[in-house]
């Protein structure tokens, strides 16, 4: 088999323990993987205007016999004897993926998708969608029902899972049915046995990602928000799809909080920056900027500043904020229990800053924001942008360093495209593709010298020079 695909050209990272000659590109080839050229020929093919069905069916038909063919034998080698260097290289838990091989892989992926795309019938396209409820209250039940837990032991038979969570066999087994299929928890039929796999391991209760917490707060609360969204699309109406569903005009953080909801909030996003927070520091070079006093502009408790600092143990830091979290920052770094108390030392209580970036942004070299902008609209944001420069002192290493998800598309873009549902549905904001970034850049007098992609991280790193 490997004899006559041999010259099939698929790339495969030449790093980890994969193995190959190198190409020009220094991507190994090897021949058991799908061809990435024959892919791309498959959705060229498939996507073109038939001026001759018989023929061009014909064409279509042979060009997916041999997709069949590769898909097959890829899966097959990956399965028997690529699984284990998949799980180190791509999926462990403790460590980020290999970055050529991420790279590779998510190519693949969207190729793969936008086959799909074509081959699909559209009333199975449509289905996704009308019922893709499903999939977030069957996830949203499994981790209310402990399974991953009582699965982190070893598989386990239906019915003494059933039993251990306290649910009805039949019902739990139609929920994990809709779940293992999506390559969450893993089935094994002869012995009617579920366990955990790589994906599931993430929402084990003690798992560092926390990751159960957002199955939490985005399944039932912000998905009940989403029952808005056809409504506020409507020409004429102010309210965002949360104050429609919840019938206010409070805006969300105020009404989390009335609601007793804001420390499950923080916590959700916290867990989610701790889980992204490795990509973040390893794939931005901030040794440039590691001598430099850096400002967290909107930077709330300090997670980001206090993790660059433990890294990076010759920078300084501060943060601007609104009084309430400045107060919560101080206690994190100064306090005599502050979660951030190692590092308190490289931030002076004078650069835990009482302010509104909208108004004035104090003198610091370098600068960040973090989920910020995609709170504003582009007049707000472009005025955030101005008072930055307008504020930053001039040196070599001086820049604005601006971590916002980039809106792009694709299978492997989705996050993105979620994240801007998110923030149109909670607070009327929106993330931006990269065209729109390089507008306001233009606009304010920035230069995106470059865009940096982050693994296991939802947002770039954007750099802009002054």
């Amino acid at each position: 088999m490997v004899e006559k695909v041999k010259n099939s050209g698929v790339l495969i990272s030449a790093g980890r323990s994969f193995h190959g000659p190198e190409d020009e590109r220094g991507w190994a080839r090897i021949g058991f993987a799908v061809p990435e050229e024959q892919l791309e020929k498959a959705v060229v093919i498939l996507d073109g205007v038939f001026e001759n069905e018989k023929e061009n069916a014909g064409i279509v038909g042979d060009s997916l016999t041999q997709l069949i063919g590769s898909l097959e034998s890829v899966l097959n080698v990956l399965k028997r004897d690529g699984q284990s260097q998949l799980l180190d290289a791509l999926h462990d838990p403790e460590n980020l993926p290999d970055a050529r091989l991420s790279r590779i892989a998510n190519h693949a992926i969207d190729l793969l998708h936008e086959t799909e795309q074509l081959l699909e019938p559209g009333s199975l396209v449509l289905a996704d969608h009308f019922l893709g409820y499903v999939n977030s209250k069957c996830l949203c039940a499994a981790v209310e029902l402990n399974i991953p837990d009582l699965l982190k032991s070893g598989p386990k038979k239906l019915y003494d899972l059933a039993k251990e969570s306290k649910a009805q066999p039949k019902r739990l087994r139609q929920v994990l049915r809709v779940l293992h299929n999506n390559g969450i928890f893993s089935y094994e039929g002869t012995s009617d046995s579920y366990s955990i796999n790589s994906t599931s391991a993430l929402l084990v209760s003690d798992h560092w990602t926390q990751w159960r917490n957002w199955v939490d707060l985005y399944g039932n609360e912000f998905y009940d928000m989403a029952r808005g969204i056809p409504e506020s699309c409507k020409e004429g109406n102010e309210r965002t799809a949360a104050q429609i569903n919840f019938d206010t005009d409070t805006d969300m953080f105020t009404y989390f909080t009335e609601r007793g909801w804001l420390p499950r909030l923080h916590k959700t996003l916290g867990g989610g920056a701790v889980a992204q927070a490795p990509g973040i520091l390893e794939d931005y070079p901030w040794e440039e900027v590691a001598d430099r006093r850096l400002l967290d502009v909107g930077g709330g408790g300090g997670a980001l500043v206090a993790s660059l600092l433990r890294k990076h143990k010759n920078m300084r830091g501060g943060i601007l904020d609104i009084p309430s979290v400045i107060e919560h920052a101080r206690q994190n770094f100064h306090g005599v229990e502050g979660e951030f108390a190692d590092v308190g030392n490289r931030v002076d209580q004078s650069d835990l800053i009482v302010g509104d970036f909208l108004t004035a942004v104090p003198s610091f070299e370098v600068y960040t924001m973090k989920w910020c902008l995609h709170d504003w609209d582009d007049l707000k944001a472009l005025r955030v942008m101005k008072n930055i420069r307008s504020g930053i002192v001039r040196c070599q290493q001086s820049r604005l360093i601006i971590l916002e998800s980039l809106l792009t598309d694709g299978r492997m873009g989705r996050l993105s495209r979620y994240g801007d549902l998110i923030m149109m549905i909670s607070a009327n904001g929106q993330e931006r593709t990269e065209t729109q970034w390089t507008a306001l850049a233009q606009r304010t007098g920035w230069l995106i010298n470059k865009i940096y992609h982050l693994r296991n991280s939802w947002p770039c790193a954007i750099e802009l020079f002054p």
